[in-house]
């Protein structure tokens, strides 16, 4: 049974069909200047119109790459390289101690090169204080970016209410957002986002393709050089499969957002409900409305989160701890550190993640095998991983 939809989810049916259709019937190079090219070409720009559709942005801001780590990378990278290149001044970057690695790292990458970041601290429940983000910008603020939904424990950034402040503050600061665990899964408005990232295989389209969302008055250089595919800012033959794919996903995602909503909710309800009878868990993601229900960040104190998700697994139980990013890592996760303090906690935690398509019935499963495992643990029993 399947509980980590945040690493990964499946194809929606609808999405399989048509990536065995396009594969066998749209394999033309959409740059060719035939006639299979020019039809191949014209499905990606009715893909690439639609999604602006649902997005309530211009065709031209929708920029298809390989995933939101790329996407977030020609965000962050492109964007200071552009200000380095025409702004002759220093540059300053804001954003939190718990972004997603392909962020954070990013970010770390540009400190180490001379460049002034600063990464907020977040509260207990994970989340940034608006006011913290305002107080750090200076004169030299070029760039804030701020996750919607965190990966690990669910907490919900209101990246909205930041949005507006940054720009009646200064409009010329750019303000990026990841959206990966947000999108389809909670409300969005980009009115006030200039660059927003999400990723397919997060949403029931295929793995190796993504989306950034560049509003047109945004400046970024290219990282990748080519063909000048993607208004060049994204050199590559296009992905057909993947853009036509992700389109269907995303439509499919925002055909049906508020009943979705719901039940994932009813969901996650019951499921916090069932797990106030394991005293010995601590509940580690912050109660709605401060937390997406689609993610639930748990720790048994005392018990590795390796051990936890071996448990699990060994009995047909599919959870994860940190981000699949970085869950091979064996490190502490360093977002329930930030939020935390506490080595134990953070070593121990498991990330229950839910969809639309999970059911009542694997709820209760796992409330069942919950309880086998926690008795195992206490009964001491030997575990071998």
């Amino acid at each position: 049974m399947y509980l980590d939809y945040c690493s990964s989810s499946p194809l929606y049916p609808q999405v399989y069909d048509l990536l065995l259709k396009t594969s066998q019937e749209y394999y033309s190079n959409p740059s060719s200047s035939h006639s299979m090219g020019y039809e191949v070409s014209n499905l990606v720009e009715e893909s690439r119109e639609t999604i602006s559709s649902i997005l309530n942005v211009k065709p031209s801001e929708v920029i298809f790459t390989s995933g939101a780590t790329e996407s977030n990378n020609i965000a962050i990278l492109g964007a200071i390289k552009w200000l380095m290149d025409n702004k002759k001044k220093p540059i300053h970057i804001i954003t939190t101690s718990i972004e997603h690695s392909s962020v954070f790292n990013c970010c770390k990458e540009l400190q180490d090169a001379g460049i002034e970041v600063t990464f907020i601290p977040v509260d207990r429940n994970g989340i940034v204080d608006t006011s913290l983000v305002i107080k750090h910008i200076n004169v030299n603020t070029a760039l804030i970016s701020i996750m919607h939904v965190n990966n690990e424990t669910g907490s919900i950034q209101p990246v909205m209410e930041i949005g507006a402040l940054i720009k009646s503050y200064d409009s010329n600061i750019i303000f990026h957002v990841d959206g990966v665990q947000g999108f389809g899964k909670i409300p969005l408005s980009l009115d006030d986002i200039d660059m927003y990232t999400l990723s397919g295989h997060k949403i029931g389209a295929p793995k190796g393709i993504g989306i950034l969302i560049k509003k047109d008055l945004v400046c970024i250089k290219p990282l990748i050089f080519g063909g000048n595919q993607e208004y060049g800012l994204r050199s590559g033959t296009t992905n057909v499969t993947g853009v036509l794919c992700i389109s269907e996903a995303i439509k499919i995602s925002y055909e049906n957002l508020e009943l979705n909503i719901k039940h994932i909710y009813m969901l996650y309800k019951y499921m916090l409900e069932k797990l106030q009878d394991f005293p010995d868990i601590i509940i580690n993601s912050p109660k709605t409305p401060l937390s997406s229900p689609h993610i639930l960040n748990i720790s048994f104190s005392g018990v590795t989160s390796a051990v936890l998700i071996h448990l699990f697994s060994v009995r047909g139980l599919i959870v994860s701890s940190q981000s699949a990013c970085s869950s091979k890592s064996k490190k502490v996760s360093r977002v329930l550190m930030e939020m935390t303090n506490n080595e134990k906690i953070s070593s121990s935690s498991i990330r229950i993640s839910l969809s639309e398509r999970t059911s009542f019935e694997e709820v209760e499963y796992f409330i069942t095998i919950l309880n086998d495992v926690v008795s195992q643990i206490k009964s001491g029993k030997k575990y071998i991983i």
